[in-house]
């Protein structure tokens, strides 16, 4: 059930009329250090449920949607420095699978990078059944991506660093790719240097394929299948600085009307929240807040249902704050912020989706030192 639930923004603290009002729900107080949540319907009861990654358990939880209230199931057992997770139905029964890299470490020498594939029994209140994919040291992200449109996706593995930690100016990190049933490594980018933080799939047009956006200490790139090979296309060096304050952390897709911009956090968990907005055959960058520590959890949605994207972003130092951003222009040059959640969550990663089943966005992040789990409500009628 909910732990708690407060009115967090009214509109006099929101000063932006525009955007909805948000009550905030604690599912749990109980991690040990949250990393990333992933939104999926486990039960097929098209309801959003939570997988919570918790970088510092053994356990793999999940919390099903029983709106109002949640219940903690576990999904995996003995998943100790569990880092990143992403779900797919692959046999098309209805419940997806879970993909999972776990026993990580930043050091590659004492990371084992278990990369595994998670299915459910009869029961998916009760512990799934892991089948080993490959073992990738520092394995830090996987995604589900969808190539060519097909709905035939294929699995993304991005390693945090390639052959050394800290890496060296020069040090090239790799995205490898597997076929389902095959599960045989292939590399599609060896040009990444430094930390890779990001790959995020993207649908770039609109369509059913899919390309590939990263962030790492050479910037953004977008990366899409094409004439039978992956080919890459540099967006921003990022931060401009000096190896190793320089590059990319976190990156993602969104739009003002029909117009693409990018918001991105930089350096690696770095202080600015950038929006990158098109100019021309390039974009523009601009920093729009430079007043993180830490900074994390980076997502964009719709917040308000009037076809522009906001920017939720929040991190996880000192001062710790989690934000919405609202673009004040048709170009999304200027953003006027919003505090959503200050001091009460470090928040390491957030969704914006719809988990109430009201039709509403609602924004679900995960807590870092602050332990917790928080639904953020959407309350707008």
């Amino acid at each position: 059930m909910w732990g708690c639930s407060i009115w967090l923004l009214t509109w006099t603290t929101l000063n932006a009329q525009d955007l909805p009002r948000f009550r905030e729900h604690v599912i749990t107080q109980e991690l040990k250090y949250g990393y990333q949540l992933v939104a999926a319907d486990l039960t097929e009861d098209s309801r959003k449920d939570l997988i919570a990654v918790d970088e510092r358990a053994t356990e793999l939880i999940w919390f099903e949607n029983r709106h109002p209230g949640w219940q903690r199931h576990v999904l995996a057992r003995n998943v100790p420095r569990q880092l990143n997770a992403d779900c797919w139905d692959l046999d098309t029964d209805g419940i997806p699978e879970v993909v999972l890299a776990y026993r990580f470490e930043s050091d590659p020498q004492r990371s084992v990078g278990n990369v595994v594939l998670l299915k459910s029994g009869d029961d998916v209140r009760q512990a799934w059944t892991a089948s080993e994919i490959d073992q990738v040291p520092t394995a830090h992200r996987v995604r589900w991506i969808d190539p060519v449109g097909d709905r035939k996706k294929v699995l993304l593995v991005g390693p945090m660093v390639g052959s050394r930690y800290p890496p060296v100016e020069g040090d090239a990190v790799p995205i490898y790719l597997y076929r389902p049933g095959e599960w045989k490594r292939q590399t599609i980018s060896a040009h990444l240097q430094g930390v890779l933080h990001a790959i995020n799939p993207v649908s770039w047009d609109g369509g059913a394929r899919q390309q590939l956006l990263t962030a790492c200490y050479l910037g953004l790139h977008r990366i899409e299948f094409s004439a039978d090979e992956w080919i890459a296309t540099p967006i921003s060096t990022g931060d401009p600085r000096p190896w190793p304050l320089c590059g990319s952390s976190e990156v993602r897709l969104g739009h003002l009307g029909t117009s693409r911009f990018l918001a991105a956090i930089e350096p690696w968990h770095g202080n600015q929240l950038v929006v990158y907005v098109p100019a021309g055959e390039s974009w523009k960058r601009l920093v729009i807040d430079d007043k993180m520590n830490n900074g994390h959890a980076l997502a964009v949605g719709d917040l308000n249902g009037d076809d522009r994207d906001e920017i939720v972003c929040g991190f996880r130092g000192k001062g710790r704050r989690l934000s919405i951003y609202r673009a004040a222009d048709s170009h999304g040059e200027q953003w006027q912020k919003t505090v959503l959640d200050d001091g009460g969550i470090a928040a390491a990663d957030c969704i914006v989706g719809d988990f109430t089943g009201d039709g509403r966005p609602d924004i679900a992040c995960i807590g870092a030192s602050t332990h917790n789990l928080k639904l953020y409500e959407n309350m707008d009628k």
